[in-house]
């Protein structure tokens, strides 16, 4: 059963690792990044605290890394080394001279289950309670985790089973991560996490109206923002 679930798991990686073009590798290479992230992480933790005030933002803050640290350890400690899953990129893995590798990245030796993955989706599933009710900034978050994902086949480091396994994984994490969250507001603030403002209003003088934006639109605008910015970066740098 699992030879058959690792031969599904190697066709479906190949098949997706097939569709490439040189013009989108550095594309695929930034959105990969954790750190071309941060001006969304910035934005999040603003509309954390404007939402829940400076106190439940630095909780909020505190949920974040502490469900990525339970994430990532879970799989890079406790999982990978006794799994010892060949990443499809790597040098020893039969498969890997079909594999589309991005400027000699390959990553570590091992990649079940997908760090990655599971950093993403933990931030994502958080996240998505503290702006629960609130669907666009729901969506965007996951489209967010999903995209990086995608990104690891592509650059050809993951089969996709790593992910998913990763995803689940995450998905815990936030889910755990969270409920820890609401008992140390309960304790710290006398009550749950709850929201003062879900508007942010924009004044940029007379000559031009007010603009009042949901926490959601900004969020959202922010991911958009980004990845327009990495993917003109990017084609740019190949056709110039």
């Amino acid at each position: 059963m699992i030879e058959f679930l690792s031969q599904i798991d190697t066709q479906v990686f190949l098949f997706l690792n097939s569709f490439h073009t040189p013009a989108l590798d550095q594309f695929m290479m930034l959105l990969s990044h954790r750190f071309v992230w941060v001006p969304m992480y910035v934005m999040i933790f603003a509309m954390v605290v404007h939402r829940y005030g400076f106190v439940g933002g630095i909780i909020v803050a505190l949920g974040v890394a502490l469900t990525v640290t339970l994430a990532d350890q879970t799989c890079a400690t406790l999982i990978r080394p006794y799994v010892h899953r060949l990443r499809p990129s790597n040098p020893d893995n039969p498969i890997s001279q079909f594999v589309h590798i991005v400027w000699g990245y390959r990553g570590g030796s091992y990649g079940f289950p997908s760090c990655h993955a599971a950093n993403t989706f933990a931030v994502a599933t958080y996240l998505s309670y503290v702006f629960r009710r609130r669907r666009l900034a729901v969506y965007s978050l996951f489209a967010w985790a999903l995209f990086n994902c995608y990104s690891r086949v592509y650059l050809g480091v993951h089969y996709p089973g790593d992910l998913i396994v990763g995803a689940l994984i995450g998905a815990l994490m936030g889910y755990i991560s969270y409920r820890i969250t609401e008992m140390v507001g309960i304790w710290i603030l006398r009550h749950p996490l709850k929201p003062n403002h879900d508007t942010v209003h924009i004044n940029f003088g007379s000559l031009i109206p007010e603009i009042n934006m949901s926490n959601s639109v900004l969020i959202c605008a922010t991911g958009v923002l980004t990845t327009t910015v990495l993917l003109f970066i990017s084609l740019f740098a190949y056709f110039a």
